[in-house]
């Protein structure tokens, strides 16, 4: 009975031992791991953080589009000074974020009588070129009735990422709106 009682004891000891050295392995293993996540959990941080900015970007840009085109809608007449306040105010509609990255062309459309035929009457950009006045402007398909006018405008934000930024290119988002004068059937452009 005794010797049954040694062996008991040397078989605890060495299965505490074995415990012992099993939690040291454990934590090194631990170790390992989270050496090994850590930079996939930066990762992931990083990627929700460019794509929850470049979102919030995107909707700004598609609130500066409709508020420029509703601007110059409810108008019958609108003069260069006009038009240069309420482009001015698309600074103060993207915020926070830097107007520098944002251009926009802002114009009105008119479609012969025949609905074949879509011209540009008059445009203002802002941080880009502008179109050409009395070209000929391509609506999208089924847009186009005869003898109708449009409020256009093109906005274009060019989103670099805070992260990366010299090894992702800029990333545009674009927004592009059309709608019917409100007051009168077209909007007068006076200088």
């Amino acid at each position: 009975m005794h010797c049954l009682s040694r062996f008991f004891s040397r078989a605890g000891r060495r299965a505490r031992d074995g415990a012992r050295t099993l939690r040291r392995d454990e934590g090194g293993m631990i170790a390992v791991e989270f050496a090994l996540l850590i930079p996939i959990a930066v990762l992931i941080l990083v990627a929700e953080f460019t794509l929850g900015e470049a979102i919030g970007i995107s909707r700004k840009v598609a609130i500066t589009g409709r508020t420029l085109t509703d601007l110059v809608a409810r108008r019958a007449v609108v003069s260069s000074a006009d038009l240069t306040t309420i482009l001015n105010a698309s600074t103060q509609i993207i915020a926070p974020f830097p107007s520098a990255n944002l251009k926009i062309v802002l114009a009105q459309l008119s479609t012969d009588d025949k609905g074949k035929t879509t011209t540009v009457e008059w445009n203002e950009p802002f941080n880009t070129t502008g179109l050409v006045n009395k070209s000929t402007f391509v609506l999208p398909a089924g847009m186009a009735q005869a003898g109708t006018w449009l409020i256009y405008a093109e906005v274009r934000y060019d989103y670099t990422p805070p992260f990366g930024a010299k090894l992702i290119p800029a990333v545009p988002i674009r927004y592009t709106f059309y709608i019917n004068p409100r007051i009168t059937s077209s909007v007068q452009r006076v200088n």
